[in-house]
């Protein structure tokens, strides 16, 4: 069985239980908080495609 911790995202406040094999998960195991926070993969992909559809150029109208 895989180890689980509690987490909350810091962007859109949900509470998520990341496995073991996640990328944050020996970062949010060092946080010495109750409920470590992280960024989770729905908000990073997000920022991502606006950050990715900013850079394009506008249409023309």
């Amino acid at each position: 069985m895989s180890k689980k911790i509690s987490a909350r995202c810091l962007l859109c406040g949900k509470n998520w239980d990341v496995e073991e094999d996640h990328k944050d998960f020996k970062k949010l195991v060092e946080q010495q908080k109750e409920l470590p926070t992280f960024i989770c993969d729905l908000c990073s992909y997000r920022v991502r495609h606006e950050s990715e559809e900013k850079g394009k150029p506008q249409k023309p109208i």
